[in-house]
C-alpha cells in the first residue's frame, strides 16, 4: 500500500493515554494517524491534514464534540466521524447519528472492535473525487495550499518553492521565526506533502515540558524505571515512527537533553529511560525556535553540534509586519470562520477596517490577528470600521526599556520585551555602520564582525530602508 492510498486517522482527545492506545491500535492495522487534543485544534488541522476518519471525543475542553460535528459534516462532508465518550447514553448516541456520525464508541473501549468500527467508516464515507490527496511532487499544489492557509505574498509563494525543494527528501529542518507566525503550520504542510505523509506526525513543546522528565517524554520508559512507572511507556520517538516529529521551542531543550537528542539523531536508535535496549527509530525531524536561538548557540547555550545537525535545510518565516499583503487575506478568513462558528452573518469589514488592520505592525503575528478578528466579529452591526478595531497604543518592535514600566502584566511577554530590546540595538547598530560604510554591506558586515549574509538577512528582518542610511545608502 503506497502512502497515497494509506488510510488516515485524526484522534480528537484531550486524554494523552487514549490517544496513545487508539494509536497503536490503528497503526498495527496500517492506519496511520495523528492527534488532536481539542475540538478547535482539529478543525485547525483537518483543512491541512485531510483525513479520512476521525474519533472524535464528546467532551473536551473549550469545545463540544457535537457541535465540532455538526462543523465537519458541513464544511467536510467525505469524513467519516467516530464518537467517543465515557458518557454513553442512548438519547446523545441517536443524536451524534442524526447529525451524521457513522458510529459511536463507548469508553472504556474494548481494544477488538476499535479497527472494526473505524474501518466501517472508512468504507461508508468515500473521499470525495474532487479532493484527491496532495502529489508531494505537484509544487503548484503546495503554493495553493499555502497560499490558503498563510495568504498570496511574495513571501509566502517563496517560502511555498523552498518547502517544494525540501519536502520530498528525509532532511532535518529548523524552522524559525517570532512566535505566532505559523512555524507548526509549515511544520505539517512539510509533512503531508512529503513521502512520510501516510505515517503519523507527532509534536513536542520542549519549553513546555519539565527538564526531569523531557527524555521520558521523547524516549519513553521501560516498566519500574521509576516509582510510579507500572507499565512500559512509549515516547514521542516511537509513536512518530514513520512519520515526522516536530520539535517546537528546540531551544529550550537543557544540555543534558541536547546531548541524549544527538545522539539519538546521530545513530537513529533510542533507549527508553531504564533500559538499555537500542530500539531503532524511523523518524524525520523538524524544529522550530524564534529568532533568537543562534545567539544561544553563540553564547554555548546550545549545543552546536546538535544545532548542525538539525539544521540540514533552514527556513525562516517573516513577521506578519513584513507580508502585509497577507494581512487582509489572514484576515476574511478568520472572519468567515467566525460567521461558521456562530451559525449566523458576521459583519463585513470597511475599506477603512481594512485599511487599519493593514497598516498595524501585529506584534503578535497571526496568532494576534485572529484574536483580534474575532473579537470584532461579535458586534452586533453589518459593517465593521476602523473606529471598531482596538489594537495595542504601540508596536510591539517599537516598545523600549523604559515603556515596561507602562506595562500591565499579562499585555507583552518578558521574552517579547528582551527581543524587541535586542531588535532596537541590532537596528541601530546595523544603520550606524551602513551609513559609516556609505551604503556598502560587506564594509558593514566587516565593522559589525559578522558575515555578508546576515547583513542582508538583517536588512530585509528589520525592513531597514535606503532613506534610513542617507543619500550615500544606494546599495541597499
Amino acid at each position: 500500500m503506497t502512502h497515497a492510498d494509506t488510510a488516515r486517522a485524526l484522534i480528537v482527545d484531550d486524554d494523552d493515554d487514549i490517544c496513545c492506545l487508539l494509536g497503536r491500535l490503528l497503526d498495527r492495522d496500517g492506519i496511520a494517524f495523528e492527534t488532536a487534543h481539542d475540538g478547535n485544534a482539529a478543525l485547525e488541522m483537518i483543512a491541512v491534514l485531510q483525513p479520512d476518519v476521525l474519533l472524535l471525543d464528546v467532551k473536551m475542553p473549550n469545545s463540544d464534540g457535537m457541535e465540532v460535528l455538526r462543523r465537519i459534516r458541513k464544511s467536510y462532508p467525505h469524513v467519516g466521524v467516530v464518537m467517543m465518550t465515557a458518557f454513553a447514553g442512548v438519547t446523545q448516541a441517536v443524536e451524534a447519528m442524526k447529525i451524521g456520525a457513522v458510529d459511536y464508541l463507548p469508553k472504556p473501549f474494548d481494544n477488538r472492535r476499535v479497527v472494526p468500527i473505524v474501518r466501517e467508516a472508512l468504507a461508508r464515507c468515500k473521499r470525495d473525487p474532487a479532493s484527491p490527496r496532495p502529489d508531494c511532487r505537484d509544487g503548484n499544489g503546495l503554493r495553493g495550499a499555502l497560499a490558503g492557509m498563510m495568504g498570496p505574498s511574495a513571501a509566502v509563494m517563496d517560502l511555498a518553492d523552498q518547502l517544494t525543494t525540501v519536502a520530498e527528501t528525509d532532511f532535518s529542518v529548523v524552522i524559525q521565526g517570532e512566535t505566532g507566525t505559523g512555524k507548526e503550520l509549515v511544520a505539517r504542510t512539510i509533512h503531508r506533502f512529503s513521502h512520510r505523509a501516510g505515517g503519523p506526525f507527532v509534536a513536542v513543546d520542549c519549553g513546555a515540558i519539565s527538564e526531569n522528565l523531557l527524555e521520558n517524554e521523547l524516549f519513553g520508559h521501560e516498566r519500574g524505571a521509576y516509582t510510579g512507572a507500572d507499565r512500559r511507556g512509549i515516547g514521542k520517538f516511537e509513536a512518530a515512527a514513520g512519520g515526522t516529529l516536530f520539535l517546537d521551542e528546540i531551544g529550550n531543550l537543557p544540555l543534558k537533553s541536547q546531548a541524549t537528542l544527538l545522539r539519538a539523531l546521530q545513530e537513529r536508535t533510542i533507549c527508553r529511560v531504564g533500559g538499555n535496549t537500542p530500539i531503532p527509530v524511523d523518524v524525520r525531524v523538524i524544529a522550530a525556535s524564534n529568532e533568537r536561538f543562534l545567539q544561544a548557540v553563540g553564547a554555548g547555550e546550545f549545543r552546536e553540534d546538535l544545532w548542525y545537525r538539525l539544521n540540514e535545510f533552514h527556513l525562516y518565516l517573516p513577521p506578519l509586519r513584513e507580508r502585509r499583503d497577507d494581512i487582509v487575506h489572514l484576515a476574511e478568513t478568520f472572519r468567515r470562520q467566525v460567521a461558521e462558528d456562530l451559525q449566523r452573518p458576521v459583519p463585513v469589514f470597511s475599506d477603512a477596517a481594512r485599511q487599519r488592520l493593514v497598516q498595524f505592525d501585529w506584534p503578535g503575528n497571526v496568532r494576534e490577528l485572529r484574536s483580534v478578528v474575532r473579537r470584532v466579529c461579535l458586534l452586533d452591526k453589518p459593517e465593521i470600521e476602523a473606529e471598531d478595531i482596538h489594537l495595542r497604543s504601540r508596536p510591539r518592535h517599537e516598545l523600549d526599556v523604559n515603556a515596561a514600566r507602562e506595562l500591565q502584566l499579562g499585555e507583552v511577554s518578558l521574552s517579547q520585551v528582551v527581543n524587541d530590546s535586542v531588535a532596537r540595538v541590532e537596528r541601530a547598530m546595523l544603520v550606524k555602520a551602513l551609513r559609516h560604510a556609505h551604503g556598502n554591506k560587506a564594509e558593514a558586515a566587516r565593522l559589525l564582525k559578522v558575515d555578508y549574509k546576515t547583513i542582508y538577512n538583517k536588512l530585509k528582518r528589520l525592513g531597514i530602508t535606503r532613506e534610513e542610511i542617507g543619500n550615500d545608502g544606494a546599495e541597499v
